[in-house]
């Protein structure tokens, strides 16, 4: 028996009613994605009170995210950036790719020295180091690009909040 699903709501598409949270996306070209989503984070964290060391490590983890949706996925390629009250709270790299499963489970899997170098070949190196530097505060859904509606993967992070700066 087939069934219909619903259209997913499109994060991009206008309200009717205004909210709090404003989203930010950008285009990120596949010969250099990992380098505009770093230059773009690095711009807009740059203005808030975070030390030099934390905005290095988010640009690593952006830089990771881009990297693996260039290289893993297919385009196009997005980063977004969420907003409460005019503060950034996560950001996210979206993909045209279906592999947010995959992705959540490598970012969730618990972290041990593998017992075989075989465990290395199943990838994900990149996500551990991404999990690591979030703290864990990071996750993969299925989405909407915003620039042209296909569904796709995003790999999100969340930033720091007002109460971690201070």
């Amino acid at each position: 028996m087939l069934t219909e699903q619903a259209p997913a709501p499109n994060p991009c598409a206008p309200g009717k009613h205004r909210s709090r949270f404003r989203m930010i996306a950008w285009c990120l070209p596949p010969d250099s994605a990992a380098r505009r989503a770093r230059n773009l984070l690095r711009d807009r964290l740059s203005r808030l009170p975070l030390s030099v060391d934390a905005i290095a490590e988010l640009e690593v983890v952006v830089t990771e995210l881009a990297t693996n949706a260039a290289a893993y996925a297919p385009g196009p390629y997005e980063l977004r950036i969420l907003h409460d009250d005019g503060l950034p709270i996560r950001a996210e790299v979206v993909d045209a790719g279906t592999g947010s499963t995959l992705v959540e489970h490598l970012l969730n899997r618990p972290f041990s020295i593998p017992d075989r170098i075989d465990e290395l070949e199943l990838g994900g190196r990149g996500l551990r180091i991404v999990a690591e530097l979030t703290h864990g505060q990071c996750g993969a859904q299925w989405t909407r690009l915003c620039g042209t509606g296909q569904s796709g993967t995003g790999v999100w992070f969340d930033l720091p909040t007002r109460r971690r700066w201070t």
